[in-house]
């Protein structure tokens, strides 16, 4: 059973096996309680480490040790807590008006004590009955209404509302459904081609990640992408994918079928990190494929920041052998005098130069002539977002050297990529 070492209390795992093993066994009005207090840092700093870590253990005390409500507590943090309570028949109006008090008198004696530093305690509240509540979801929501109020030092509680707090809970279960698919290995890759004009056939494909819920459904990645990059999860997601590419380049050589080229998306975070480049490297290593089957999508808004950790990595993955592209392009206001100083192998044209620009004369000659510039310049060219015979046939003739869009076909699961475009064709030796 893990505890903490200052105040005793329970660690967040146990915490939440005693809080469910007493709400399985007994219906009541509950409350989950997040306490968190500000300017803690300046304790440590102005007086000592060990003034802070006797403040934490009075407030633990305070608000947690020997209170007959509370079924069990937990230190999240250095100077967070959280308490579920069992309110049994008391109004949840009497129990916020003790929030209000207990809070007040805890700030009245430290901030005499402490009388330069301000102390105030941000307070969310969960309220809930339901004895089959994820509590994680209920924890997660407490803390969402009190991340609400911090800074605001006049409101002395915040209870978890869901219709104020709509758009976070969305976030919440996109978080959460990706978390638990993660760990249920229910993430998967598909597979979109890319056809290639000159050899008139697919030689190329774009990882994509699918997440296959409980019921067996495709959850397609608008429903959860942004929320990921908003959270920094997506790191998770692309260290998955990125490493997925791989597994199925060495099982394609193993199996005796043609390789080619898989595109992998990854995030701006994800791409600056210092250990990225050896990381890929390693994967590399590991799963013995050539580098040059393997290609990252960063995108243009990433590149045009300038960014010199931008230019370090892409550099050092091409001199390594791997390949790099600029997805997206067009999609915001590029610079044309920053693009010829990309050190990238591949352009691939936003999907909305396919939806509007090709409808009118003048933006057919803006991407008529926008290819032909970045091919001057040595860039390969891959048109995304083309679905019509027309979108094809405009692409042809200006000479893209790769289309991809629902007229090839949509992303599929890889296996089926295998049966459509790269069936075995000899035996392993």
């Amino acid at each position: 059973m893990g505890v903490d070492s200052i105040t005793g209390l329970y660690d967040f795992n146990e915490f939440l096996n005693r809080a469910k093993a007493h709400i399985s066994k007994y219906a009541s009005q509950y409350a989950i309680i997040i306490n968190d207090v500000s300017n803690f840092k300046y304790i440590n700093k102005f007086y000592s480490k060990q003034t802070g870590d006797v403040f934490i253990d009075d407030m633990a005390r305070y608000y947690l040790v020997g209170n007959p409500r509370s079924v069990c507590a937990c230190r999240i943090d250095a100077e967070q807590f959280a308490t579920v309570l069992d309110l049994g028949d008391i109004h949840i109006d009497n129990e916020l008006k003790r929030i209000v008090w207990m809070n007040e008198e805890f700030e009245k004696v430290m901030n005499n004590k402490f009388p330069d530093i301000y102390i105030h305690v941000y307070t969310g509240i969960y309220f809930f009955s339901d004895t089959n509540v994820d509590l994680r979801e209920a924890f997660d929501k407490a803390k969402m209404a009190k991340a609400s109020i911090k800074g605001k030092l006049d409101i002395p509680y915040k209870v978890y509302d869901p219709n104020e707090f709509i758009n976070k809970e969305n976030e919440m279960e996109a978080s959460n459904l990706f978390r638990k698919a993660h760990q249920e290995d229910r993430v998967v890759a598909f597979l979109q081609p890319q056809f290639s004009f000159k050899d008139k056939k697919v030689v190329g494909a774009e990882l994509l990640s699918r997440i296959i819920d409980e019921e067996g459904d495709i959850v397609e990645p608008r429903y959860y992408i942004s929320t990921l990059e908003q959270t920094g999860i997506i790191s998770t997601l692309d260290k998955l994918m990125t490493e997925k590419a791989f597994a199925i380049l060495r099982r394609w050589e193993d199996e005796g079928r043609d390789l080619m080229p898989i595109s992998v998306n990854v995030a701006r975070q994800e791409y600056v990190k210092p250990d990225f480049v050896k990381r890929m490297k390693d994967l590399q290593r590991m799963f013995n494929v050539a580098p040059k089957y393997i290609e990252f999508e960063i995108l243009e808004s990433s590149f045009l920041e300038n960014s010199d950790l931008i230019l370090k990595t892409t550099n050092e993955l091409r001199d390594f052998g791997f390949q790099v592209s600029v997805d997206d392009f067009g999609s915001g206001y590029s610079s044309l005098n920053q693009i010829a100083t990309i050190p990238a192998d591949t352009i691939k044209l936003d999907k909305k130069f396919a939806s509007k620009s090709l409808k009118t004369e003048k933006g057919k000659v803006v991407v008529k002539s926008l290819i032909r510039m970045l091919k001057d310049i040595d860039y390969k060219i891959v048109f995304e977002g083309i679905e019509t015979e027309v979108q094809y046939e405009l692409a042809r003739d200006y000479e893209c050297d790769l289309i991809q869009g629902y007229i090839i076909d949509k992303p599929i699961p890889v296996s089926k990529f295998e049966e459509r475009y790269n069936k075995q064709h000899r035996q392993r030796d």
